[in-house]
């Protein structure tokens, strides 16, 4: 009789471990992988970058957390990669208690694009900040000539803050060109002229007053009158007639 009981126990305990192995362990380790990827992107008016591109470049470089186990997960790496895109101010990337991995970014805010005299495009923010890796198109007023991004945190930084933020010169301001004497020329969309800054300092009150000009002179006499407006002296705007 004892060893009935004991041939019972036996086989009761090995059905027992049968059923946890095949059955209870893959339920817990399903229950510990990664279910999904939740980003969340702010500042990105724009659209310069999207959900499928931060998901694609992790995929791309072994980064991607779907289905694996939530404990192998390195968020710090993850955080690591996508502060190397330069349109990323700030990146977190954390856990939830869910089986979610949640990835929080900032975007910088592009202000002007900038074409050098050999090609190279980039974009600059409020900041003097260099974004090089924007594929979308984005309408932007574009600077030209010779300009580089030594410049960034000079003049380039204090165009960006004047217009950035400004619907009607981000409108109006189609192209900002620098000569090689680094005099700034103007050319906006609306109205057949050009506008002559002078350098590119108190960029700010000089298109204050232009508004000015624009508002009370231009509205009354017409868009087309002068070929070239100069407001690189205080307070004057100077007119060339058409010929």
């Amino acid at each position: 009789m004892l060893k009935k009981i004991l041939k019972y126990t036996i086989v009761l305990a090995l059905l027992s471990y049968a059923v946890f192995a095949f059955i209870v362990i893959p339920m817990m380790e399903n229950r510990n992988m990664c279910k999904g990827v939740l980003v969340y992107i702010e500042g990105n008016e724009l659209e310069a970058i999207s959900r499928e591109s931060i998901l694609g470049i992790l995929e791309s470089e072994g980064l991607d957390p779907m289905e694996k186990c939530m404990d192998s997960i390195v968020c710090s790496k993850i955080e690591r990669r996508l502060a190397e895109i330069s349109i990323i101010r700030e990146c977190q990337v954390y856990l939830s208690t869910r089986g979610y991995v949640n990835i929080d970014i900032t975007c910088r805010q592009p202000a002007i694009r900038v074409v050098e005299q050999g090609g190279r495009t980039y974009c600059i923010d409020c900041e003097g900040d260099v974004i090089e890796d924007i594929r979308k198109a984005l309408y932007l007023p574009v600077v030209t000539g010779c300009v580089g991004d030594s410049m960034a945190r000079n003049e380039l930084k204090e165009i960006a803050n004047a217009i950035h933020g400004n619907r009607f010169w981000t409108a109006q301001i189609e192209q900002i060109h620098f000569g090689s004497n680094s005099e700034v020329i103007i050319i906006p969309r609306v109205g057949d002229h050009i506008i002559e800054l002078g350098k590119a300092e108190d960029i700010e009150e000089k298109l204050r007053k232009l508004y000015t000009f624009y508002h009370k002179g231009m509205n009354t006499i017409g868009w087309n009158k002068y070929s070239k407006l100069n407001i690189e002296f205080n307070e004057k705007v100077i007119c060339t007639k058409r010929q």
